[in-house]
């Protein structure tokens, strides 16, 4: 493992992408907390906004904007760790040199997996932070009180980025891959969603989407506040911490399962 580690540092070490990318990541996270500081009074059944930066507040509130930046920021260089190299035939190279493909392919597995520590670190150290100089009072206690954020962030954005090397396996091309990546999140599962509501009358099962799953591990805290409003709706917003959980291992275990069966068998 730890050969495959500088393996990697070394070929990425002094790339502009994914130092640019990194630091998208790290000046966008925290400057969310700016915008939550300008939105407008919320309902009075809603908490105020300066409660969104208060222990454990902070946890859901830098979590929902982590998990966009995440998804954004993180994904598209998971993408890039792959095609880059298919593109500009390292893969080959590398396979040529001795490294196997079990070997080549765990080395971006392990690369996704210290970045997503590296995210779940830096989004910990933040909510700590902000929390502190928010909160009247605070202990340890009262500043881990957040139903486990730091290992559903760290296990969010494993998901992400193991779908984004799912779909760089896949397909292959950069460009096609990250316009996939994006589209599926944002337009095509939604879009799916909205037809099986609309067509099979199947509200609550569209909850279990992959993206869907994980999204809910971090989702938007409003909406678990609306679930406590009494309505009409005979479904659930969002899938329980414990749901979203196990769905997202057995689709992270399927991402990485199906990419590296793919990657074993093509050519390269």
């Amino acid at each position: 493992m730890k050969r495959l580690i500088k393996i990697e540092w070394a070929k990425f070490k002094k790339n502009n992408v994914i130092i640019l990318l990194l630091t998208f990541f790290c000046l966008f996270l925290p400057a969310c907390l700016y915008f939550g500081s300008i939105i407008p009074e919320l309902p009075a059944f809603l908490p105020q906004k300066e409660s969104l930066f208060q222990f454990p507040s902070i946890w859901d509130y830098l979590g929902y904007a982590g998990n966009w930046m995440t998804f954004f920021f993180l994904g598209v260089l998971a993408i890039y760790l792959v095609t880059i190299e298919i593109n500009n035939k390292t893969l080959r190279q590398s396979i040529i040199n001795g490294l196997s493909r079990q070997e080549y392919y765990f080395s971006k597995v392990i690369s996704i997996t210290i970045i997503s520590l590296l995210a779940t670190f830096y989004f910990a150290l933040i909510s700590i932070i902000v929390g502190i100089f928010n909160s009247d009072s605070f202990s340890i206690s009262v500043i881990f009180d957040n139903d486990f954020a730091i290992l559903r962030f760290f296990l969010m954005s494993f998901a992400y980025l193991s779908f984004a090397l799912f779909l760089a396996f896949i397909i292959r091309k950069s460009g096609i891959a990250v316009f996939f990546y994006i589209s599926y999140v944002i337009i095509i599962e939604p879009l799916l969603r909205y037809i099986i509501i609309n067509n099979l009358s199947s509200e609550g099962y569209t909850n279990y989407f992959p993206l869907n799953a994980i999204e809910d591990l971090m989702p938007n805290p409003i909406y678990r506040y609306a679930e406590a409003v009494p309505n009409n709706i005979d479904f659930e917003f969002l899938l329980t911490f414990k749901t979203s959980a196990i769905l997202t291992f057995i689709y992270t275990a399927l991402f990485l399962g199906i990419s590296y069966w793919s990657f074993i068998k093509r050519d390269i």
